[in-house]
Formats: structure tokens, C-alpha cells, sequence
């Protein structure tokens, strides 16, 4: 990695393209942008790299979950653990592998989906008929975002309620694929708005025992006033999911749609309440609050029989203020607030029952030093209290981070940035109940140090960006095999990312738009028994290539090619198996509209690649993804 700390030192490159503001199908500047303030700010020139997918790329690309979303955006990786491209899918950023769960933090509106436990967020449970666009932050945010933000952060932002406006969509699919969706929304003149919204999906799946049997209702009630703002959300999700298992690959050889588990399964029944607003003190300070109480309530049977039961109860209180202090080279703006964090976790699966308790103050400040030039500065300090009941025992620890960075605008076209950021994870509960630490005591905080730099511009209709990356992680929270007999969640020896993500867009015309994306990784553990290896699971090379034809105001072609270079299997630390071979992966979409009608043909995988979404070569097992696929939807808007 010599080459890549060497050119960390002499090189500036950078962000992905849309934290300058391009979606991919426009080359309009995004005006608002939340993830880098933790509220809505048009044109700060913070330094980090933040990607936009808008609306408007949702319903080109005819995609009907997050998954198919994000497959296509630079940097990131996702791993299919069932096959099924739905609730057991996780996300990786800077080159984590089975642990990527909970390093990468997963918003919606501003609440975490990720859980106190092994439990990845459940990224089904994002509708994206709901969704406005995603924000998607390249690397380490936990000065501002906390707990589990050391690879990157997704903010899923929803819509907002303007117009009298109602629609519904109904789909069929391969697999006896069903789909059916709703949804009304209304911005009264009086400052009242509403948005209920419902879905139902039923599939079979790709596999035998994969049928799943999904639902969500979201209601948002509020009033918006000149000087405040408030609102109330309710969501109900039913997702119940049969587990095939995994298979060896002999048995992939002879039938990978077959299971030897006919009777597993996991189901899950989660509701979401959120209340909060804004306040608007003076024209320069507001001051922000939300509270949220998210109960899952999950039951299942395991491969040998096991009936089982758990409960995730995660309270969350995000008080913040946000002020703007006028100076003669431009604002400064002001971010302080508290994060606070209540979670209980059962579950007779893994003979945890525990409480979690964070509590956390950041503050962010972002000063114009010159007309184009502005300096970032930030910390956080987070404090833990872990209870396990079952033991009786109770642990504290706390930690801090924080993060320094520049930004300098060279000329309308161009922008540089170089920063500093710290982040942390706290070890989950499941992790904490099966650790190589003596009785009663709890793993160590994960800690990181990103170093970032990059580059973005725009000559004519082409941008181009890049981001250059390096991060060191300590004490990393990973299942070692290698300890005790069985082996146990330990905290590991130093690991080194180095890494570049490119991303360039062309708008060729008014109706053709192409994007294509490019990330490299170096992922490897710097010291201990496995120094100098590779992380398993981590690609180093993948891919994207979006385009976009407009054909004419009742037609559109979506199509794009997602690469997935060649890696050492999960669970492969010793990188004694040889490396898993990469695949490229074809999606194409064609969308037609008239006037309130419209139709969407989307086809995933075309060549029918056979591949795994998930696979160990350390215990040889696999989980087969699906091969092609189609779905067609109709929808009318009122």
C-alpha cells in the first residue's frame, strides 16, 4: 500500500460528483442538501463527499428497492445473504466485509435503522414510493452522525406533502411476483399536509422456501407555520420471509434453487412512531427535535427444528440547534446538539436480553475563512451503559472523535477538499454476550481515522469527480475464528483502507445522459497473525455504468452494467482458498407515460448470470442469487 500512502501525501482528488450537486439524470445544481449539517442547507461547502440519487433516477431506473438502487452508486458493495435481494441484504463501504452491517449507517428522515444487535437495518422496510432521494456520504462521518458511521452513511429523505396528489400501482413479476401500491398526499393553504401511503409484495423467490409476504403503512400528519414547523409519522411493516439456507457448492452444481431447510423461517412485525418539528428563534437560529420509538417483534424456526422469539425496542431523542452567523467573507453555520439512544434487545436465538444505553453531544462548525475557502470543525463524545440481565452485569465506557477539514472553491466549475475524520462503533449486544473478554466485561470501542481528498469539476456538460481515501481502523469488532475453540467476537489486531472512487457523468443531450463509476480498495489487516492479508469479501475492483434515453415525452430506456471484481471468500482470513472469480451484472428498464398513466418493464440480471450473493470459502457454503428476473408495473395518478 506504499504507492497509495505516498500519493495520499502529494495528490488531491476527491468526492463523488454529486456532493457538487448532479444527479444523474440532470446537470442541475441540488439545492438542498441535509446529510452534511444534519439539516437543510442549500450550497455549503463542506468537505466531504456526498452523493444524490433523486427522484427522478428512481423512476428511470423502474427499481423497486433500495438494494437495486445503491447497487449502481460508486464505492459501495452489497452483500445478498439469502439471494433473495431483500431483507438480508447489507452494505459495505471502505472495504468492510461479513462485518459490514454495522459499519454503515442507515437513515431515513434521520432515524437509524440500524440495530443494538447482529441484526443488520432492515432496508426492505424502505418504500421507495416514499423516497425523495438518498444521500449518500463517502467514509467515516461519526463526528457528526455517531455510532456505526465509520464506512459511510445512507439518508434516505422522504416527500413531502405539497399538492392534492393520489396514486396507485399494482405489478406482477417472475416468481409470482405481486406488487401493489398506494398512496394520497395534500399541502393544505393553512400550513396542514398529510401523506399516507401502503405496499404489499408477495414473491416466491428464486429458491424453494423463499416465499415472502410484505407490507408497510406510513401515515405523516403536520402543520407548517412561518416559524415552526411540526409533524407526526406512524409505520407498520409485516415482512414475513422463508429461509432456504445455504448450500455447498456441490450441492449449486446439482440444483441451486433446492434447500435442505423446508421449514425455516423468520418473520417480523415492526412499528415506527416519530414526532418532532422546528423552531424557528430568530431568522438566523432554529432549533430541532425528534423523538422516535421503534419496537420489532420477530418469531422463527431454525434448520434443526428451534422455535424462536425476540423483541428490539430502540428509543431515540435527537435534539439539535442550527445557527448562522453572518461574517464578511460569507456564514458561519453552527451545529450543536444531543444524540440519546435507549434499546433493549431479546432473543431466545442467541440467549441475549440486555439494555444499551448511549448518550452523546457533538458540535460542528463551518467558517467561510475566505470567499472560497471554508474550514470544517467538529467533535463528539459518547458515553455507554450496557446492562445484561441474564448476568446481572453493567458496563461504562466512553470515547470521543472528532474532525477538521477545508474546502476551497477554485472557480464556479472546480472544488478541492482534504479532511480528517474520526469514527467509532460500540459492540452490539449479541457481540458483547459471545466475546473472547472475561465475564462481565464488554469489547472495546472500534476506532478509525479517515483521511480524505479529492477533487470535483465540470467542463461543459462532463463532471468529473474523485476521492482518495485512507483509513486505519483499531480495535476492529469482527467474529474471529481463531479464538477459544469455537472461536468468538474479539477485537482485532490494526487493518489499513486505501482506496479511490471515480465518477464521471456526461450529459451527451436533453434526452441521453451517461454515468460511469469506478472504485478501487485495498483492504488489509496491518498487524497480528493474518498482517498483510486481505479482508475477505471485500472486492477491491467494481464497476458501474448508467445510461439514461429519453426518447420522447411518453418514452424512456434505462440500462446499466454493475461489476463485481474478484475476492477471497467470507470467512477466509488466512486468503488460503484462492479468490472467488467477478461478475457483471446486466438491468434495463423501459418506462412509458401518458398523461396519468404510466408502465414500467424492468428486467434485472438479462444474461442470467449465475452467481452467489453470498459465499464462504473458510466452511464452504454459498447462498445461489437469482438469476434473470422481470417485473412490470402500471400506475395511474390522480
Amino acid at each position: 500500500m506504499s504507492f497509495y500512502n505516498c500519493t495520499l501525501v502529494t495528490a488531491i482528488a476527491t468526492a463523488s460528483l454529486s456532493s457538487f450537486g448532479v444527479s444523474a439524470s440532470t446537470n442541475e445544481i441540488e439545492q438542498i442538501i441535509v446529510s452534511g449539517t444534519r439539516s437543510e442547507q442549500p450550497s455549503v461547502q463542506i468537505p466531504a463527499s456526498i452523493q444524490v440519487v433523486t427522484a427522478e433516477d428512481i423512476k428511470l431506473s423502474g427499481a423497486s428497492s433500495l438494494i437495486q438502487i445503491l447497487n449502481a452508486q460508486a464505492g459501495i458493495q452489497i452483500n445478498d445473504l439469502i439471494g433473495a435481494g431483500s431483507r438480508a441484504t447489507s452494505i459495505s463501504m471502505r472495504g468492510f466485509g461479513e462485518n459490514n452491517v454495522n459499519n454503515v449507517l442507515v437513515l431515513v428522515d434521520g432515524r437509524k435503522l440500524n440495530n443494538p444487535s447482529l441484526a443488520g437495518p432492515d432496508l426492505s422496510a424502505i418504500a421507495l414510493k416514499d423516497v425523495e432521494r438518498v444521500e449518500i456520504i463517502q467514509g467515516s462521518a461519526g463526528t457528526l452522525f455517531g455510532d456505526q458511521a465509520t464506512g459511510g452513511v445512507i439518508n434516505v429523505i422522504t416527500k413531502r406533502s405539497k399538492e392534492l396528489s393520489a396514486s396507485v400501482e399494482a405489478g406482477r413479476g417472475t416468481d409470482d411476483l405481486e406488487v401493489y401500491r398506494g398512496s394520497i398526499s395534500h399541502g393544505l393553504d393553512n400550513g396542514l399536509f398529510y401523506r399516507v401511503s401502503a405496499e404489499k409484495v408477495l414473491e416466491d423467490n428464486y429458491r424453494v422456501n423463499n416465499e415472502a409476504n410484505y407490507s408497510n403503512v406510513l401515515a405523516n400528519v403536520g402543520y407548517e407555520h412561518t416559524s415552526f414547523r411540526l409533524f407526526a409519522e406512524i409505520l407498520q411493516v409485516e415482512d414475513k420471509l422463508n429461509l432456504p439456507g445455504s448450500l455447498n457448492r456441490a450441492n449449486i452444481a446439482s440444483d441451486r434453487k433446492q434447500t435442505f431447510n423446508p421449514s425455516e423461517f423468520t418473520n417480523q412485525s415492526s412499528d415506527a412512531y416519530r414526532i418532532g418539528g422546528d423552531v424557528h428563534l430568530t431568522d438566523n437560529w432554529t432549533i430541532s427535535a425528534e423523538y422516535t420509538d421503534r419496537e420489532t417483534d420477530s418469531a422463527g424456526q431454525t434448520s434443526w427444528g428451534f422455535d424462536w422469539t425476540g423483541t428490539t425496542s430502540v428509543e431515540t431523542l435527537n435534539p439539535r440547534a442550527v445557527g448562522i452567523i453572518a461574517t464578511a467573507n460569507g456564514d458561519i453555520l453552527v451545529t450543536s446538539g444531543f444524540d440519546l439512544q435507549e434499546s433493549e434487545y431479546q432473543s431466545d436465538l442467541t440467549g441475549s436480553d440486555s439494555e444499551q444505553s448511549l448518550s452523546d453531544f457533538y458540535a460542528q462548525v463551518v467558517v467561510p475563512v475566505t470567499a472560497n475557502i471554508s474550514v470544517t470543525a467538529g467533535g463528539r463524545y459518547s458515553e455507554l451503559e450496557e446492562t445484561d440481565n441474564l448476568s446481572g452485569t453493567d458496563n461504562d465506557d466512553d470515547i470521543s472523535v472528532f474532525q477538521i477539514g477545508a474546502a476551497y472553491q477554485v472557480n464556479a466549475d472546480t472544488r478541492l477538499f482534504l479532511r480528517r475524520d474520526e469514527g467509532f462503533r460500540w459492540a452490539n449486544i449479541d457481540e458483547n454476550g459471545y466475546s473472547d473478554q472475561p465475564v462481565g466485561e464488554i469489547l472495546a470501542p472500534q476506532e478509525s481515522t479517515s483521511w480524505e481528498a479529492g477533487v470535483e469539476t465540470r467542463i461543459d456538460a462532463v463532471s468529473f469527480s474523485a476521492l482518495l481515501y485512507q483509513m486505519t481502523i483499531d480495535n476492529e469488532i469482527y467474529y474471529d475464528p481463531t479464538v477459544n475453540l469455537f472461536g468468538a467476537n474479539s477485537n482485532l489486531d490494526e487493518s489499513d483502507r486505501v482506496g479511490i472512487v471515480l465518477d464521471s457523468r456526461w450529459k451527451v443531450s436533453e434526452r441521453i445522459n451517461l454515468q460511469i463509476n469506478y472504485s478501487y480498495v485495498d483492504a488489509e489487516v496491518s498487524a497480528g497473525l493474518y498482517s498483510g492479508n486481505t479482508v475477505p469479501f471485500v472486492a477491491s475492483q467494481t464497476a458501474n455504468l448508467v445510461a439514461t434515453f429519453v426518447i420522447s415525452d411518453n418514452w424512456s430506456i434505462y440500462v446499466d452494467a454493475q461489476h463485481t471484481g474478484s475476492r477471497y471468500g467470507a470467512n477466509d482470513d488466512a486468503n488460503s482458498n484462492g479468490e472467488l472469480g467477478g461478475y457483471t451484472l446486466y438491468n434495463a428498464n423501459i418506462n412509458w407515460q401518458y398523461h396519468q398513466f404510466s408502465v414500467n418493464f424492468r428486467a434485472n440480471n438479462l444474461t442470467g448470470k449465475k452467481y452467489n450473493g453470498f459465499e464462504s470459502t473458510g466452511y464452504n457454503y454459498a447462498y445461489p442469487a437469482k438469476e434473470e428476473t422481470f417485473e412490470i408495473t402500471a400506475g395511474y395518478t390522480f
